[in-house]
């Protein structure tokens, strides 16, 4: 059985099975993640844990993977390591589905997929340009598709019921099949550098 873990966004989600949490947290992930997290998996023998490792919000990111780690290491169980755009788009049954994130400071972080294949780069741009990349009959999906649903519409799409939803559960089908790897070789893809800076000394 496969517990999945997503905090890239303002929605933080697990699933294992037919056991789902979802909550949208402002602060303090990681002190209602944790109690969710050991509610899910009681009783349950794990054979991974899947967790989005980015791009997504630095700090809930590193909440989400630690707590997958964590729990990795303890069950001595491997990780699936899923890309959060790539979670987001595999919640929508549609061939063309534009997933975005908010990125903050008016960007997105964005991938186009056709047919569950990424058919862009994660790119980290203006959500314009986001919009562009998406291109015959599609959906959007993420967080960043409520953020910018005039501008979608506008250019043609539209955005899925579940957008604003957490990937938890499609994760989960999602991790089924693809490639484990040890806890310890588990690295978070922020696609943008952190706005924190190690002072210079000179």
């Amino acid at each position: 059985m496969i517990l999945s873990i997503d905090t890239a966004g303002p929605v933080i989600g697990a699933a294992c099975g037919d056991r789902v949490f979802s909550q949208r947290i402002v602060r303090g992930a990681d002190g209602v993640l944790s109690p969710a997290m050991a509610e899910l998996i009681r009783g349950i023998e794990l054979t991974a844990v899947a967790v989005s490792v980015g791009p997504g919000a630095f700090t809930g990111l590193r909440v989400g993977v630690a707590a997958a780690l964590g729990l990795a290491f303890a069950r001595g169980v491997p990780v699936v390591p899923l890309g959060s755009l790539e979670a987001r788009a595999a919640m929508v049954q549609h061939s063309r589905v534009l997933a975005l994130l908010d990125g903050r400071k008016g960007r997105a972080y964005a991938a186009f997929f056709v047919d569950g294949v990424a058919h862009t780069e994660v790119q980290d741009i203006p959500p314009e340009q986001a919009i562009a990349l998406a291109s015959g009959d599609w959906v959007a999906v993420g967080e960043g598709a409520r953020v910018w649903q005039e501008l979608i519409v506008a250019a043609g799409g539209r955005v899925a019921d579940c957008a604003a939803d957490s990937p938890a559960p499609a994760m989960c089908r999602l991790a089924e099949g693809r490639d484990t790897a040890d806890p310890a070789a588990i690295r978070l893809r922020y696609v943008r550098a952190p706005d924190a800076k190690k002072p210079v000394v000179n």
